[in-house]
Order: structure tokens, then C-alpha cells, then sequence
């Protein structure tokens, strides 16, 4: 990939672990509530500092799913953060967050202006385990949605279907190929057969038979 001078720098592409870390919200807002929402989703614990909240935001503190500051934004805030997100209607406070998040080296999201930011959040397709993210580097949000839509036509249910089939056969694909070269050509053959088709038709039973006998595991123990 080149860089043209003068332009932006291409993001590294990276799905982190948020389970049990703190995150902090800047904002009280539909966008700060999205992002507070996923965050939530993801495991996080989360901070929210806001004078105000959306109902469902105090309904998330409520429930103790968040700590909600009820004030303006200072400092401290970022204290013993993983993450942080500056999500309010304020220029000024977004880029304050920013460099005080910088200087303790914290990643941070800046809702406004992405490219004063350390990351931005991808637009995210989901079947089961299998997560396929589209970003414009903080571009354009419309054309990622956009693009997202065609992959979610592509990539049905069967496909989470798949990710959880070979999941459950991992320990015996092992077993059977000892060498990354052989678990992934296994893996390769598997995707040119019709397993998928047969998990779209809800032949979950004809998928396993095929999967085992394609991935030659016949002769391990099932």
C-alpha cells in the first residue's frame, strides 16, 4: 500500500479485547449512546461524563451497566481507561479529550473529526464468530453502511453456521493434520464443496457428514 504524501494515513486494520477494561465516553448524545451501546456489547466497562444523558443511557447506568459522571469533562476522567471516545456536539471538548488521552497513550475516537483521532470504529457485518468489518478511514460512514449491505446480501446465516461447525471440529482437524499446511489445504477443500448450500437448506447433518469426510476425519473420533 503507498502513501501519498499529504494525504491520510492508512489505518491498521485490528479487532481488540475489551472484555473487563475500562472505557470512557465523552458525550451524553445519539452518538455517544451508540457508541456506549457497543462498547457494552463488547464486554467493556464503561464510563460515560456528561451533564446529560439520553433515556437509555441513564437506563444503562441504572441498571449498572455504566458509570455516568453527571458533569463537564476533565482529565481524570481518562484515569485507568483502555479506550476513550470523544462523542459530544463540542469541537473544543472533542479535541481536548484527544490530546489528554495522547498524552497518557490511550486510543482515542473522536466522533466529529476521525482524523484527530487514533482509530476510528468500522462499519461491522456479524455472523456468529465471523465478523467482517468496512472502514473508509472515517471517509465517509454513508459509503461504508453502503458496502456493508452488499455484504450482508453475500453472507447469509449459513456462514455463521460454518464458522460454529468448524469450531466444533478444530480439536479433530488438528488431530487429523498436525501442520498449519495441511489444516488450512483441509480447510480450502471444504470451501469448494457444497457444505454451505446444505447449511442454507438446513441440512445441518448432511453439512457435518460432508465437512467430516471432505476434512478426513472419519477416522477420528467424533
Amino acid at each position: 500500500m503507498t502513501h501519498a504524501p499529504g494525504s491520510p494515513r492508512p489505518l491498521y486494520p485490528m479487532f481488540v479485547d475489551i472484555g473487563g477494561r475500562r472505557c470512557l465516553v465523552v458525550g451524553g448524545g445519539t452518538i455517544a449512546t451508540d457508541k456506549a451501546r457497543k462498547l457494552v456489547e463488547h464486554g467493556a466497562v464503561l464510563r460515560v461524563v456528561s451533564p446529560d444523558v439520553t433515556a437509555e443511557l441513564a437506563a444503562m447506568t441504572a441498571a449498572g451497566g455504566a458509570e455516568h459522571r453527571g458533569r463537564t469533562y476533565l482529565p481524570e476522567d481518562l484515569d485507568g481507561c483502555t479506550l476513550a471516545f470523544a462523542a459530544t456536539d463540542r469541537a473544543d471538548v472533542n479535541r481536548a479529550v484527544a490530546a489528554d488521552a495522547r498524552e497518557r497513550g490511550i486510543p482515542c475516537n473522536v466522533a466529529d473529526a476521525p482524523a484527530r483521532g487514533d482509530f476510528t470504529v468500522p462499519s461491522v457485518v456479524r455472523r456468529g464468530d465471523l465478523a467482517i468489518a468496512v472502514s473508509t478511514g472515517g471517509a465517509s460512514p454513508v459509503v461504508a453502511r453502503h458496502v456493508r449491505r452488499r455484504i450482508e446480501e453475500a453472507y447469509g446465516p449459513e456462514w455463521e453456521a460454518l464458522i460454529a461447525l468448524l469450531r466444533d471440529l478444530r480439536g479433530d482437524l488438528k488431530a487429523r493434520h498436525r501442520d498449519m499446511p495441511g489444516r488450512r489445504a483441509a480447510v480450502e477443500r471444504l470451501m469448494e464443496s457444497d457444505v454451505l448450500r446444505r447449511l442454507a437448506e438446513g441440512d445441518d447433518d448432511g453439512a457435518r457428514a460432508l465437512a467430516r469426510r471432505v476434512l478426513d476425519l472419519e477416522g477420528v473420533a467424533a
